[in-house]
């Protein structure tokens, strides 16, 4: 999100093809950390459902698991759209006639508003995934009290902004959405990273009882 372009409206041929490469980079970078961030997924998936007691399989850590997968195939489209669709679209109005341009605008403008939906979606069902998976540690003791209650309020507030309009999903917008996001998954990955046995799982701060 740091690199990602904007404002392709007012734009020299030169600057438009040095903005679409740009473009087409940081959206690769992001379709690489998803299917990153799935890998990654999947083997916290196997850590929580494991730790549920009397050897049942915890159905929040797997519904969080689907929920973001859900969510992985929707950050894949809009990255698609965003970051080779509409630049090829500009190039055809930039080589095209100026009198047609409102039509291209119209154009950028739909498709634009296709990217946003499913920028939405991602964002939303990547936040519920987040909230799931962070219930399952508070229940199973996966991961530390603090993180899991991080996921469980940030996201939750997160997608309540997103659903009343107060965040939207431009570039600053979905830059918090990654932050928030990023946050969870880099300290939930260096805990997992710590503790790679799944026998080794954080467990919880033991209370001293009174004899």
């Amino acid at each position: 999100m740091a690199i990602h372009p904007h404002g392709l409206h007012t734009l020299t041929p030169v600057q438009l093809e040095r903005l679409a490469t740009v473009s087409a980079i940081a959206h690769s970078l992001a379709m690489v950390s998803c299917l990153a961030l799935f890998l990654g997924a999947i083997g916290l998936m196997r850590r929580l459902a494991s730790r549920e007691a009397a050897g049942k399989t915890d159905r929040l850590a797997i519904a969080a698991l689907v929920t973001f997968g859900f969510a992985a195939v929707a950050l894949l489209i809009a990255t698609a759209v965003s970051g080779f669709i509409v630049p090829a679209i500009v190039r055809q109005m930039i080589a095209d006639k100026a009198v047609n341009a409102p039509q291209w605008n119209i154009v950028i403008d739909a498709v634009f508003q296709f990217n946003q939906a499913f920028a939405r979606i991602y964002s939303v069902a990547a936040s519920v995934s987040i909230v799931l998976w962070s219930a399952s540690a508070l229940r199973n003791a996966g991961l530390t009290r603090f993180i899991a209650l991080y996921g469980c309020i940030v996201p939750s507030v997160l997608i309540c902004l997103i659903f009343v309009g107060h965040i939207r999903l431009d570039v600053h917008g979905m830059g918090l959405v990654v932050l928030v996001h990023a946050i969870w998954f880099v300290v939930v990955g260096a805990q997992l990273y710590q503790h790679p046995d799944p026998t080794g799982s954080i467990a919880p701060t033991p209370v001293l009882q009174p004899e």
